[in-house]
């Protein structure tokens, strides 16, 4: 059996979890972490957030690069934005990197083949319709979306993206999506009967 490639990287511990393509914005103001982003900006330094539940027994990193610095403060504080590329394995975490304020650890690097498949038609058309409820009009084509870019749209929980990643049957991941899909649809089309003055029963 050979071994997958292992990395030695910064880790911000944020106890999150991002699939490919996720965005979220933070706000970086402990000196050991503003260490870690100005060398993310200067030296195009990726990073990890390890993510552990003690239900799912599963250790995940999302490895992930800064996006954008927004905002400088006289402090040394930032605001920036960062992006998810891939998912690894956690395994080993460091409380100092070598040299360095902030944390690290070992990753073991995984194929970058999570959802990442076409959905089935259900569920195109179930996230269509979330776009146009959230968005008030088709702003972007979702033909070519793959799983991975539809549930990273979603705003789901880090518990509810483990599981739909350890869910390796497609079958079982495209429901997984189309009955959440479903689940918010709902809730957003009652939201806008009552704006209009209706309520669904």
């Amino acid at each position: 059996m050979v071994n997958k490639p292992e990395h030695h990287i910064p880790f911000f511990p944020l106890n999150i979890f991002l699939l490919p393509g996720e965005q979220m914005p933070l706000h970086i103001f402990e000196p050991r972490y503003r260490q870690l982003f100005n060398e993310a900006e200067s030296e195009n330094v990726q990073f990890g957030l390890p993510f552990e539940d003690a239900n799912l027994k599963r250790g995940y990193v999302s490895i992930c690069r800064l996006l954008e610095v927004s905002k400088r403060y006289a402090t040394g504080e930032l605001d920036v934005i960062i992006e998810s590329l891939t998912i690894g394995k956690l395994k080993s975490f460091e409380s100092a990197y070598p040299s360095k304020l902030y944390p690290g650890g070992v990753v073991i690097n995984e194929k970058d083949s999570y959802l990442n498949t076409t959905p089935i038609d259900e569920v195109s058309e179930a996230f269509e319709k979330y776009i146009s409820l959230i968005e008030g009009k088709m702003p972007l084509d979702v033909t070519d979306f793959r799983l991975v870019d539809i549930a990273a749209s979603l705003k789901l929980s880090s518990t509810d993206k483990i599981k739909l990643i350890d869910t390796e049957n497609v079958d079982k991941q495209n429901s997984i999506l189309l009955r959440n899909l479903r689940y918010m649809n709902l809730l957003l089309d009652q939201e806008k009967s009552i704006e209009n003055g209706f309520i669904l029963n």
